[in-house]
């Protein structure tokens, strides 16, 4: 990086020189004054004088009587000179449009290098660059501006639409996603004001908390947590929290034990199995713990059993007739989505009016997860298996 820098200043040092240096170079722009020009006269009139006695034109008392004639009024106008010297003018226009030349031309091409360029990249041989690392760090840059576009432009909509629960979910994640936890914090409050019964929103906050605490678990949020905890026993980042706290209390068997029960309920491909097993090993060696000698508890493999039968279910909804299956095939893939959409609305639309329907949430969940709709399919899943105890 600084062998890029340094090519930059020589560049810019070469052009400032071609461009400023015929501006600024020195020249006589003395004022010639009427005292200046007689002195050079008088000078000349006296070498002609000389130049005349050598070729006997003048005598040499006549030469005596012009030298002295010329030497008065030389110093006649001697004198008048050194009474008004001559004055160079302070004020140079040329002098102060190079000096704006020369911050304009530094300043700018630095930031616009900053802006368009990519400072921040390692100084590397062309054959030894990772061009898809850096590939990578410019769309991240780009994602990172884009989302505080994203956050900018939703809290101008939100200043003029406040109970628009959705909106305020999404910024309080874009906020976490930037690392700007307090500005998350207050968007998961407003949130959870429009939607106080509705667990997974209490856990972005509570979770939105404690990142804003660098990572301590504080007494008011385990108390939400534990909320959160007898409302969805299955929620895992309810149980990763309430371990973390145990840990932090100093209560190392208690806090392996939640996280071993955690790793219990959880899926084989869960995204968070590596990090709860990394706090296991953590906390079991600074405790001096056998980790085999915690097995998990009965509730958490009642929890985990019922999600993975859950999950061998065959069918996701209700299946279609031969008929409908000539039908759907005839649709374009726009129409095929439109009606798969419509179907599992009307699912939703079901399991509103009979909310203790546990197959129907499980069929649900897998809708859900097939759309890709990951926080719908969870909140589906949730519901099951809340029911299931």
């Amino acid at each position: 990086m600084s062998l890029i820098w340094l090519l930059f200043a020589i560049i810019l040092l070469i052009t400032l020189n071609l461009l400023i240096l015929p501006m600024i170079r020195a020249r006589d722009n003395q004022v010639t004054i009427r005292e200046t020009y007689d002195v050079a006269i008088y000078k000349d009139q006296l070498k002609e004088a000389d130049r005349d006695c050598e070729r006997g034109l003048l005598s040499l008392e006549q030469l005596d009587a012009v030298k002295i004639d010329i030497q008065r009024k030389l110093l006649n106008a001697s004198d008048q000179s050194n009474a008004n010297p001559t004055s160079i003018p302070t004020f140079n226009p040329k002098k102060i449009t190079a000096f704006g030349l020369i911050l304009f031309l530094s300043i700018g091409s630095v930031g616009i290098y900053s802006f368009l360029g990519s400072p921040k990249l390692e100084n590397k041989a062309y054959a030894d660059r990772d061009l898809e690392k850096e590939r990578k760090v410019l769309t991240d840059e780009q994602a990172v501006f884009e989302m505080m576009m994203l956050v900018e432009s939703l809290e101008k909509q939100l200043a003029t639409d406040p109970n628009n629960l959705d909106s305020w979910l999404i910024l309080g994640r874009s906020a976490v996603s930037l690392g700007q936890f307090q500005r998350a914090v207050k968007a998961y409050e407003q949130a959870l004001k429009l939607s106080p019964e509705n667990i997974d929103v209490l856990v972005n906050y509570v979770e939105t908390l404690i990142f804003s605490n660098e990572g301590q678990v504080s007494r008011d949020a385990l108390r939400s947590l534990q909320y959160a905890h007898k409302t969805n026993a299955a929620h895992p980042k309810v149980r990763y929290y309430i371990a973390l706290h145990h840990a932090q209390a100093g209560n190392m068997r208690l806090a392996i034990q939640d996280w071993v029960d955690l790793l219990s309920i959880s899926l084989p491909d869960a995204p968070w199995i590596q990090t709860v097993q990394s706090q296991i090993k953590s906390a079991a060696k600074e405790a001096q713990i056998d980790i085999t000698s915690i097995k998990p508890s009965l509730e958490a493999l009642e929890i985990g059993s019922d999600i993975r039968k859950s999950l061998n279910a065959q069918t996701v909804i209700s299946g279609p007739n031969p008929s409908d299956i000539k039908a759907v095939g005839e649709m374009s893939p726009e129409d095929q989505e439109k009606m798969i959409h419509s179907m599992v609305e009307r699912l939703a639309d079901r399991l509103k009016g009979n909310p203790n329907d546990r197959q129907g949430w499980l069929r649900l969940s897998k809708a859900y997860e097939v759309m890709g709709d990951t926080e719908k399919a969870s909140h589906a899943m949730d519901q099951a298996i809340a029911l299931s105890k």
